[in-house]
């Protein structure tokens, strides 16, 4: 199935070209916050400006094996508690490492780029300018080493001081290997996710957004370590810590500052790294104001993704090789012969439009039949109990302490993560007492879901900040079983 693309020269004309200058715009009204709580003290960083300079991460030998290669990766064996999440990470090793400017972008502009990616009922003239930025900021890899990672923020071009709220989002799946990365999406001339739009729309609605990569990009030692729920969490809170210290020293120019409330947000496997962030937030930064979560589209389930849509289980079993250990799973075991041969190779080098083109939607064409059988009949945990146990621990959204209240935006045509799955998940967190909000389109498929959930999600937020987040759903959920 092909992704759903939208138009894209106009996104690379303006973000290339148009950035020449920078450009003040009108203010419109700004949010009312609640009162502020201060944070705890941010790490004393001060960062290095430069002009795209990678700073080179160490290496040992203990660290997976480039990809592409003919034997597994996984190298690495970790017990199935391999990420250490303490609140070590706010030590000052941790902080940003480069800053560059990338330009501006008007709001008039802002407005035309989102003509093309939202439909009607969703286009809303952008009240601000926006000013771009590319940070590195750092946070730890599977090893426990620290390592950078590659980020854009935007900031909304305030006419005068203002705090604004913080609005930090998760890439859905673009590919595991270093050539898929998010943010070099215009680069490489392909459409993903069109992430730079969307983090325009809303910044130019007053948000500062951030949109970080996940672990693995732009490391060409490294694949992404793809729905492994601690490490998408580590991104989703380093990277809002990195924020924050942006605005500790932030550019002469830059007239907003992040308030006391922070959203996470994703798309597809973003909105499972959205979701992990908020389980870990508790143990790994305490000190962040998460005000809500919002997942468009959201995979919370990755044994459910196996079986809803085979062309993402290579990517699967490449990562959970790669982080678990060889032990946990045997590609032989999962493929049929005819995918083994060039295994590693695809999986770790093929960027998702292509994935979908190659592997087939039709799961006896691609799983063993002994695998096939277990993964659709509820079985894996009796013949693969180790791939089925590490499965279930990136499952998300089960930490009772995670209170911040949940935005669930779904297409009703969705047929990679199907309304079923988002049943039973918005059923789990139910019944965990969470505060649960969602909202399913009608005839909208994944790839929709965030273009048409736009105003919702931004009329979910305004509720939130302005101390009136809307009622829980789950009663009514639950009533609507019954019917």
């Amino acid at each position: 199935m092909r992704i759903f693309r939208q138009p894209f020269v106009i996104l690379i004309i303006t973000l290339v070209f148009g950035l020449a200058c920078k450009i003040n715009v009108g203010d419109g009204p700004l949010i009312a916050l609640p009162s502020p709580t201060p944070l705890p003290p941010l790490p004393d960083i001060v960062p290095t400006v430069s002009v795209g300079q990678d700073p080179a991460a160490g290496q040992s030998p203990a660290d997976p094996v480039a990809p592409g290669e003919p034997t597994p990766v996984a190298t690495l064996v970790v017990p199935l508690e391999p990420a250490n999440i303490n609140n070590a990470a706010s030590a000052a090793e941790l902080g940003l490492t480069t800053i560059d400017y990338l330009g501006d972008v008007s709001a008039e502009q802002i407005t035309a780029l989102q003509s093309k990616f939202y439909p009607a009922s969703n286009q809303i003239p952008a009240r601000y300018g926006v000013a771009r930025y590319q940070i590195r900021f750092r946070s730890y890899n599977e090893n426990g080493r620290v390592t950078p990672i590659r980020s854009e923020i935007f900031i909304p071009r305030v006419g005068a001081p203002s705090e604004l709220p913080v609005f930090v989002y998760g890439a859905g799946t673009s590919g595991i290997g270093n050539n898929c990365a998010p943010l070099d999406e215009a680069v490489h001339g392909r459409n993903w996710g069109e992430y730079q739009v969307h983090m325009l729309s809303y910044a130019g609605q007053g948000y500062i957004s951030m949109l970080p990569h996940w672990h693995g990009y732009d490391d060409q030692t490294r694949t992404h370590l793809y729905f492994i729920a601690k490490m998408e969490a580590m991104i989703m809170l380093d990277a809002t810590r990195a924020v924050y210290t942006f605005f500790a020293a932030p550019p002469a120019d830059i007239q907003a500052r992040p308030a006391q409330a922070v959203f996470f947000g994703g798309y597809s496997q973003g909105g499972h790294g959205a979701l992990a962030g908020l389980d870990f937030a508790t143990q790994y930064a305490p000190e962040l104001p998460i005000k809500g979560v919002i997942g468009h589209a959201t995979a919370p389930n990755v044994e459910a993704l196996m079986r809803e849509r085979p062309p993402l289980g290579p990517y699967i079993v490449y990562a959970y090789l790669n982080y678990y250990g060889g032990e946990i799973i045997d590609p032989a075991q999962v493929f049929l012969p005819n995918w083994l041969p060039t295994f590693y190779t695809d999986a770790s080098t093929k960027c998702v439009d292509e994935v979908y083109e190659y592997y087939p939607t039709d799961p006896t064409r691609l799983y063993q039949p002994g695998f096939l059988d277990a993964l659709y009949t509820g079985q894996l945990g009796e013949r693969y109990p180790l791939f089925k146990a590490a499965l279930d621990q990136n499952q998300v959204g089960g930490t009772v302490e995670a209170t911040a209240p949940v935005l669930l935006l779904h297409g009703a045509a969705d047929n990679i993560v199907t309304p079923d799955t988002i049943d039973v998940f918005i059923g789990q967190l139910c019944n965990l007492g969470k505060n649960v909000n969602y909202k399913f389109y009608p005839e909208i498929n994944h790839f929709q879901t965030r273009q048409y959930g736009f105003v919702d999600t931004l009329t979910w937020m305004q509720a939130v900040l302005a101390g009136a987040p809307p009622e829980s759903g789950c009663s009514e959920f639950f009533n609507s079983k019954f019917e």
